[in-house]
C-alpha cells in the first residue's frame, strides 16, 4: 500500500480502509519500509489535513503493528516516472509482493513491475472477492 492509501483509510475511509480491514482480519498481509512511514508521516503533518502530533503518532503505530516492516534489498532506477515512488516498488520486490495498491497515477500508470501488479484500492478489493 502507498501512502496515499494509509492516508485515505485514514481521514476517508471506503475502499482504502476495506483493503486495511482485510489486513487486520488476517485475510492479507501487507508490507512497509521505513521510507513508506516517513513520507506518510510528512505527507498527514501537512496542513490541509488538521492532524496533531498525537493523531500521526497514534497512525503511524497501528500500521506498524500491522505490517511487515521490512528493508528494501534492492534498488531500482528503471521505475515509476516520478523516482519517489520506486520505494514502493522496491518494497514490493524484496516483498515478494503480488500487489503494489495505489492512489498515485505514476504508479498506477504502469499496470505493474515484473510479476507485481499495480492496481486501485477497489480494483484489488474485486479481485479478492
Amino acid at each position: 500500500m502507498d501512502a496515499n492509501i494509509f492516508i485515505s483509510s485514514f481521514f476517508w475511509g471506503g475502499n482504502p480502509r476495506k483493503v486495511l480491514e482485510r489486513v487486520i482480519a488476517g485475510k492479507d498481509e501487507i508490507f512497509i519500509t521505513k521510507e513508506i512511514l516517513d513520507e506518510i508521516n510528512d505527507v498527514m503533518g501537512r496542513p490541509k489535513f488538521h492532524a496533531d502530533g498525537n493523531e500521526i503518532n497514534y497512525f503511524i503505530n497501528s500500521i506498524e503493528e500491522i505490517a511487515n516492516k521490512i528493508v528494501s534489498k534492492r534498488r531500482i532506477n528503471n521505475g515509476s516516472r516520478d523516482k519517489k515512488d520506486n520505494k514502493y516498488i522496491e518494497c514490493g520486490i524484496t516483498a515478494h509482493a503480488d500487489y503494489i495498491i495505489s492512489g498515485d497515477l505514476h504508479l498506477l500508470e504502469m499496470k505493474k513491475y515484473g510479476n507485481i501488479k499495480i492496481v486501485t484500492a477497489k480494483e484489488y478489493l474485486e479481485m479478492t472477492k
